[in-house]
Protein backbone atom coordinates (compact mmCIF):
# COMPACT_ATOMS: atom_id res chain seq x y z
CA UNK A 1 0.00 0.00 0.00
CA UNK A 2 1.47 3.42 -1.13
CA UNK A 3 2.48 5.59 1.84
CA UNK A 4 0.27 8.64 2.69
CA UNK A 5 1.63 11.73 1.34
CA UNK A 6 -0.28 14.34 2.63
CA UNK A 7 0.62 18.31 2.68
CA UNK A 8 0.87 20.70 5.95
CA UNK A 9 -2.46 22.95 4.80
CA UNK A 10 -4.49 19.35 4.82
CA UNK A 11 -4.53 19.35 8.50
CA UNK A 12 -5.76 22.79 9.11
CA UNK A 13 -8.69 23.08 10.89
CA UNK A 14 -12.32 24.53 9.31
CA UNK A 15 -13.72 27.75 10.54
CA UNK A 16 -15.96 28.94 7.94
CA UNK A 17 -18.93 27.77 5.79
CA UNK A 18 -20.67 29.38 2.44
CA UNK A 19 -21.19 28.81 -0.97
CA UNK A 20 -24.58 26.33 -0.35
CA UNK A 21 -25.83 25.13 -3.83
CA UNK A 22 -28.21 22.18 -4.79
CA UNK A 23 -28.79 20.48 -8.23
CA UNK A 24 -31.83 18.44 -8.88
CA UNK A 25 -30.94 15.13 -10.09
CA UNK A 26 -33.05 14.31 -13.25
CA UNK A 27 -31.43 10.59 -13.85
CA UNK A 28 -30.10 8.43 -11.56
CA UNK A 29 -30.41 4.76 -13.20
CA UNK A 30 -27.69 1.83 -14.04
CA UNK A 31 -27.25 3.60 -17.70
CA UNK A 32 -26.66 7.09 -16.57
CA UNK A 33 -26.58 9.88 -13.95
CA UNK A 34 -27.36 13.47 -14.43
CA UNK A 35 -28.31 16.33 -12.93
CA UNK A 36 -29.09 20.51 -13.37
CA UNK A 37 -26.51 22.88 -13.21
CA UNK A 38 -26.47 24.04 -9.80
CA UNK A 39 -27.88 26.90 -8.31
CA UNK A 40 -27.34 28.69 -4.51
CA UNK A 41 -29.70 27.61 -1.67
CA UNK A 42 -29.48 30.17 1.10
CA UNK A 43 -27.20 31.54 3.17
CA UNK A 44 -25.32 28.95 5.43
CA UNK A 45 -24.79 29.01 9.15
CA UNK A 46 -24.07 25.79 9.81
CA UNK A 47 -23.76 21.87 7.96
CA UNK A 48 -23.32 19.08 10.76
CA UNK A 49 -22.75 15.82 8.52
CA UNK A 50 -23.65 12.75 10.39
CA UNK A 51 -22.88 9.29 8.25
CA UNK A 52 -24.93 6.31 9.68
CA UNK A 53 -22.43 3.54 10.53
CA UNK A 54 -23.04 -0.23 12.14
CA UNK A 55 -20.13 -2.05 13.17
CA UNK A 56 -20.54 -5.80 14.58
CA UNK A 57 -18.05 -7.78 16.68
CA UNK A 58 -18.10 -11.54 15.32
CA UNK A 59 -16.77 -13.93 18.12
CA UNK A 60 -15.40 -17.23 17.58
CA UNK A 61 -12.94 -19.16 18.85
CA UNK A 62 -14.06 -17.83 22.19
CA UNK A 63 -12.40 -14.57 21.45
CA UNK A 64 -13.13 -11.25 18.74
CA UNK A 65 -12.51 -13.21 15.50
CA UNK A 66 -13.92 -9.35 12.73
CA UNK A 67 -15.19 -6.73 12.90
CA UNK A 68 -18.04 -6.28 10.28
CA UNK A 69 -19.51 -2.27 9.24
CA UNK A 70 -21.95 -1.16 7.20
CA UNK A 71 -23.09 2.88 5.98
CA UNK A 72 -26.44 3.89 5.24
CA UNK A 73 -27.54 7.79 5.13
CA UNK A 74 -26.02 10.22 5.86
CA UNK A 75 -27.88 12.94 7.28
CA UNK A 76 -26.85 16.88 6.64
CA UNK A 77 -28.38 18.73 9.20
CA UNK A 78 -28.52 22.64 7.88
CA UNK A 79 -28.60 25.97 9.39
CA UNK A 80 -29.73 28.64 7.24
CA UNK A 81 -31.15 32.03 7.48
CA UNK A 82 -33.79 31.81 5.30
CA UNK A 83 -35.29 30.23 2.23
CA UNK A 84 -37.64 32.46 -0.34
CA UNK A 85 -41.23 30.16 -1.07
CA UNK A 86 -40.50 29.09 -4.42
CA UNK A 87 -37.19 27.36 -3.37
CA UNK A 88 -38.76 25.80 -0.23
CA UNK A 89 -41.60 24.22 -2.88
CA UNK A 90 -38.73 23.03 -4.66
CA UNK A 91 -36.85 21.05 -2.61
CA UNK A 92 -40.26 19.69 -0.76
CA UNK A 93 -42.03 19.00 -3.66
CA UNK A 94 -44.81 21.28 -2.89
CA UNK A 95 -46.00 23.47 -5.99
CA UNK A 96 -45.05 27.02 -5.88
CA UNK A 97 -48.03 29.58 -8.07
CA UNK A 98 -45.73 32.43 -9.41
CA UNK A 99 -49.02 34.18 -10.36
CA UNK A 100 -49.94 35.03 -6.74
CA UNK A 101 -46.41 34.05 -5.42
CA UNK A 102 -47.87 31.24 -3.08
CA UNK A 103 -46.85 28.09 -1.93
CA UNK A 104 -49.65 25.06 -1.93
CA UNK A 105 -48.80 22.80 0.92
CA UNK A 106 -50.21 19.57 0.31
CA UNK A 107 -48.72 17.80 3.20
CA UNK A 108 -47.81 14.93 1.17
CA UNK A 109 -45.64 15.91 -2.45
CA UNK A 110 -43.06 13.32 -2.39
CA UNK A 111 -39.84 15.49 -2.79
CA UNK A 112 -37.59 15.49 -5.80
CA UNK A 113 -34.15 14.16 -5.82
CA UNK A 114 -31.17 17.00 -5.23
CA UNK A 115 -27.24 17.05 -5.15
CA UNK A 116 -25.96 19.47 -2.36
CA UNK A 117 -22.72 21.30 -2.44
CA UNK A 118 -21.04 23.64 0.07
CA UNK A 119 -17.59 24.52 1.19
CA UNK A 120 -15.60 25.28 3.87
CA UNK A 121 -13.31 27.79 5.19
CA UNK A 122 -10.27 26.38 6.71
CA UNK A 123 -7.96 28.33 9.00
CA UNK A 124 -4.73 29.03 6.52
CA UNK A 125 -7.60 30.64 4.32
CA UNK A 126 -7.74 27.51 1.79
CA UNK A 127 -11.00 25.50 1.26
CA UNK A 128 -12.91 22.12 1.54
CA UNK A 129 -15.02 20.84 -0.92
CA UNK A 130 -18.07 18.95 -0.66
CA UNK A 131 -20.49 17.04 -3.06
CA UNK A 132 -23.28 14.91 -1.77
CA UNK A 133 -24.85 13.04 -5.34
CA UNK A 134 -28.28 12.30 -4.28
CA UNK A 135 -30.64 12.52 -1.35
CA UNK A 136 -33.96 14.44 -0.13
CA UNK A 137 -34.76 17.16 1.90
CA UNK A 138 -37.10 16.89 5.13
CA UNK A 139 -40.17 19.40 5.71
CA UNK A 140 -38.25 21.87 7.94
CA UNK A 141 -39.81 22.47 11.15
CA UNK A 142 -40.84 26.84 11.19
CA UNK A 143 -40.12 28.93 14.69
CA UNK A 144 -41.34 32.36 15.28
CA UNK A 145 -41.63 34.26 18.49
CA UNK A 146 -42.49 38.07 19.54
CA UNK A 147 -40.52 40.55 18.67
CA UNK A 148 -38.60 42.04 21.84
CA UNK A 149 -36.39 44.46 22.59
CA UNK A 150 -33.58 42.02 22.00
CA UNK A 151 -32.61 40.91 18.75
CA UNK A 152 -33.76 36.80 18.37
CA UNK A 153 -33.50 35.96 14.83
CA UNK A 154 -35.06 32.62 13.73
CA UNK A 155 -32.96 30.53 12.05
CA UNK A 156 -34.45 27.77 9.41
CA UNK A 157 -32.84 23.97 10.18
CA UNK A 158 -32.95 21.80 6.54
CA UNK A 159 -32.44 17.90 7.13
CA UNK A 160 -30.62 16.20 3.76
CA UNK A 161 -30.94 12.56 3.71
CA UNK A 162 -27.50 11.87 1.76
CA UNK A 163 -27.86 8.25 0.35
CA UNK A 164 -24.98 6.14 -2.79
CA UNK A 165 -26.33 6.93 -6.24
CA UNK A 166 -28.04 3.79 -8.14
CA UNK A 167 -25.36 4.71 -11.14
CA UNK A 168 -21.83 2.94 -10.70
CA UNK A 169 -19.41 4.79 -11.35
CA UNK A 170 -15.41 4.44 -12.38
CA UNK A 171 -13.69 4.78 -9.07
CA UNK A 172 -10.34 3.36 -10.77
CA UNK A 173 -9.20 -0.20 -8.96
CA UNK A 174 -13.30 -1.01 -8.94
CA UNK A 175 -16.46 0.41 -9.91
CA UNK A 176 -19.21 1.51 -7.11
CA UNK A 177 -22.28 3.77 -6.24
CA UNK A 178 -21.23 6.65 -4.65
CA UNK A 179 -22.39 8.89 -1.81
CA UNK A 180 -19.87 11.90 -1.54
CA UNK A 181 -17.63 13.37 -3.37
CA UNK A 182 -14.66 16.29 -1.50
CA UNK A 183 -11.86 17.36 -2.29
CA UNK A 184 -9.21 20.19 -0.25
CA UNK A 185 -7.12 22.67 -2.06
CA UNK A 186 -4.22 22.22 0.08
CA UNK A 187 -4.23 18.71 -1.56
CA UNK A 188 -1.84 18.59 -4.84
CA UNK A 189 -3.44 18.39 -7.91
CA UNK A 190 -6.80 19.09 -6.42
CA UNK A 191 -8.56 22.61 -7.21
CA UNK A 192 -12.37 23.60 -6.64
CA UNK A 193 -12.21 26.60 -9.30
CA UNK A 194 -15.16 24.77 -11.44
CA UNK A 195 -16.82 22.92 -8.05
CA UNK A 196 -20.01 24.55 -8.23
CA UNK A 197 -20.20 25.23 -12.46
CA UNK A 198 -22.06 21.45 -12.23
CA UNK A 199 -22.26 18.40 -9.75
CA UNK A 200 -18.87 16.57 -9.11
CA UNK A 201 -19.55 12.74 -10.39
CA UNK A 202 -16.12 10.49 -10.08
CA UNK A 203 -14.52 10.46 -12.74
CA UNK A 204 -11.05 8.16 -12.13
CA UNK A 205 -8.18 10.12 -13.92
CA UNK A 206 -5.19 7.89 -14.67
CA UNK A 207 -2.16 9.93 -14.07
CA UNK A 208 0.36 10.39 -16.26
CA UNK A 209 3.90 8.08 -16.26
CA UNK A 210 6.47 10.13 -13.96
CA UNK A 211 9.02 11.42 -16.53
CA UNK A 212 11.33 14.82 -15.99
CA UNK A 213 13.05 17.33 -17.33
CA UNK A 214 17.10 18.10 -16.67
CA UNK A 215 19.13 20.93 -16.29
CA UNK A 216 21.57 20.38 -17.46
CA UNK A 217 20.46 18.07 -20.43
CA UNK A 218 21.90 14.74 -20.91
CA UNK A 219 24.82 14.48 -22.48
CA UNK A 220 25.45 18.25 -22.34
CA UNK A 221 29.20 19.74 -22.02
CA UNK A 222 30.76 23.25 -20.72
CA UNK A 223 28.26 23.26 -17.99
CA UNK A 224 29.86 25.85 -15.66
CA UNK A 225 31.18 24.80 -12.29
CA UNK A 226 28.76 26.55 -10.47
CA UNK A 227 26.03 25.01 -11.95
CA UNK A 228 22.84 24.45 -9.83
CA UNK A 229 20.93 21.84 -11.12
CA UNK A 230 17.43 21.10 -11.49
CA UNK A 231 14.82 18.70 -12.46
CA UNK A 232 11.22 19.34 -13.79
CA UNK A 233 8.96 16.25 -12.81
CA UNK A 234 5.57 16.27 -14.17
CA UNK A 235 3.70 14.86 -11.21
CA UNK A 236 4.62 15.76 -7.84
CA UNK A 237 6.71 14.06 -5.24
CA UNK A 238 6.68 12.70 -1.78
CA UNK A 239 9.17 15.40 0.36
CA UNK A 240 11.17 11.92 1.24
CA UNK A 241 11.94 12.05 -2.71
CA UNK A 242 15.16 14.69 -2.23
CA UNK A 243 16.98 11.80 -0.56
CA UNK A 244 16.81 10.00 -3.91
CA UNK A 245 18.67 11.81 -6.27
CA UNK A 246 22.58 12.39 -6.49
CA UNK A 247 25.55 13.36 -8.03
CA UNK A 248 28.99 11.59 -8.37
CA UNK A 249 31.88 11.93 -10.74
CA UNK A 250 32.20 9.25 -13.11
CA UNK A 251 34.70 7.36 -10.76
CA UNK A 252 31.74 7.03 -7.87
CA UNK A 253 32.96 9.82 -6.03
CA UNK A 254 29.95 11.00 -4.27
CA UNK A 255 29.46 14.95 -4.53
CA UNK A 256 28.08 16.84 -1.33
CA UNK A 257 24.71 18.86 -2.49
CA UNK A 258 21.38 20.55 -1.03
CA UNK A 259 18.28 18.98 -2.50
CA UNK A 260 14.75 20.91 -2.52
CA UNK A 261 11.85 20.70 -3.52
CA UNK A 262 9.23 24.11 -4.29
CA UNK A 263 5.67 23.83 -2.92
CA UNK A 264 4.46 22.34 -6.12
CA UNK A 265 6.41 18.97 -5.28
CA UNK A 266 7.34 19.09 -8.75
CA UNK A 267 10.37 21.21 -9.12
CA UNK A 268 13.75 19.85 -7.23
CA UNK A 269 16.46 21.22 -7.46
CA UNK A 270 20.19 19.84 -6.53
CA UNK A 271 22.48 22.55 -5.03
CA UNK A 272 26.52 21.80 -4.70
CA UNK A 273 27.43 22.62 -1.71
CA UNK A 274 30.83 23.44 -3.00
CA UNK A 275 31.33 24.01 -6.96
CA UNK A 276 31.95 21.30 -9.36
CA UNK A 277 35.30 20.19 -10.42
CA UNK A 278 36.07 21.73 -13.52
CA UNK A 279 36.77 18.97 -16.78
CA UNK A 280 35.38 16.81 -15.33
CA UNK A 281 31.88 14.17 -15.70
CA UNK A 282 29.20 14.46 -13.40
CA UNK A 283 26.69 11.77 -13.38
CA UNK A 284 23.13 12.89 -11.55
CA UNK A 285 21.08 9.55 -10.56
CA UNK A 286 17.62 9.51 -10.25
CA UNK A 287 15.73 6.91 -8.30
CA UNK A 288 11.97 8.29 -7.10
CA UNK A 289 8.63 7.39 -6.93
CA UNK A 290 5.89 10.35 -6.74
CA UNK A 291 2.60 10.20 -5.05
CA UNK A 292 0.80 8.12 -7.42
CA UNK A 293 3.41 5.62 -6.31
CA UNK A 294 5.22 5.57 -9.78
CA UNK A 295 8.63 5.05 -10.46
CA UNK A 296 11.26 6.63 -12.30
CA UNK A 297 14.65 5.66 -12.50
CA UNK A 298 17.43 7.78 -14.41
CA UNK A 299 20.80 8.63 -14.82
CA UNK A 300 21.64 11.56 -16.47
CA UNK A 301 25.50 12.67 -17.39
CA UNK A 302 27.14 15.88 -18.34
CA UNK A 303 30.47 17.90 -18.81
CA UNK A 304 31.77 20.81 -16.70
CA UNK A 305 33.84 23.55 -18.63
Amino acid sequence: MTPVSANAGEYRSRIGLDSLYIAEVTVDTAAAYTADTPEWLAPAAEAIQEPSVSTETQFADDSAYDVISSQGETVINLTVTGIPGEMMAKITGETFDAASGRVFDTGGAEPPYFALMFRSKKSNGSYRYYSYLKGRFDVPAEETATETDKPAPKTVKLKFHAIKTIHVFDIGSEDQSVKRVYGDEDTTSFSGATWFSQVQTPVAVSPSALSAIYDPLDNAAGVAVTKTITITFNNALPDVEIYHVTVTLADGTLKACTNTLDTTKKIMTIDPNTNLAGGSTYLVTVAVTDVYGQRLNAVVNFGTV
